[in-house]
């Protein structure tokens, strides 16, 4: 796909590009100013190579979420962020289906900023949101029938015809 393509698309609402930094963004980093510049610059180079900023905060692969970056997000100007990695624990219980809360309003340090700072937040039930029958490196255990050919006879997951 060239730049061109991808231009239009995007100006035609086609393609959407979530989160928008230099590289992805580690809530464990450890100072804010890592995490701001990282979007900033990314951000920059979107308006001037495709004319948006992005809106959407993925965060798909951080361990742990804090009301810190909930705030920042907000303030970066996302309207909403989605995230896969937390107590698998908690995710059973938020998904069950008396509470169905996975989608939720984040309001990052609620008593000092009220709903300034809102910002919707989404919980991915399956960590990187694959497609049913699509992964990259782990199988489901429900999904049996789509093992990974491996041909690597020092593999203990070998599982090539001799």
């Amino acid at each position: 796909m060239t730049k061109d393509k991808l231009k239009k698309l995007i100006k035609n609402g086609q393609f959407e590009v979530a989160t928008g930094g230099w590289s992805s963004t580690d809530e464990a980093c450890p100072n804010y100013e890592d995490l701001i510049n990282n979007i900033m610059i990314g951000h920059a180079f979107m308006k001037k190579e495709f004319g948006v900023i992005p809106k959407i905060g993925w965060n798909v692969e951080n361990p742990g979420h804090s009301s810190t970056n909930a705030l920042l997000f907000s303030m970066l100007g996302f309207k909403s962020q989605f995230f896969s990695k937390v107590d698998q624990d908690l995710k059973v219980e938020l998904s069950n289906k008396e509470n169905k809360e996975l989608n939720f309003i984040w309001r990052p340090y609620g008593k000092h900023f009220g709903d300034t700072y809102d910002i919707f937040s989404s919980i991915l039930v399956n960590n990187m949101c694959y497609l049913p029958g699509m992964y990259v490196d782990v199988i489901p255990n429900h999904d049996k029938n789509n093992n990974p050919f491996i041909d690597d006879t020092d593999s203990f997951d070998y599982n090539a015809p001799d």
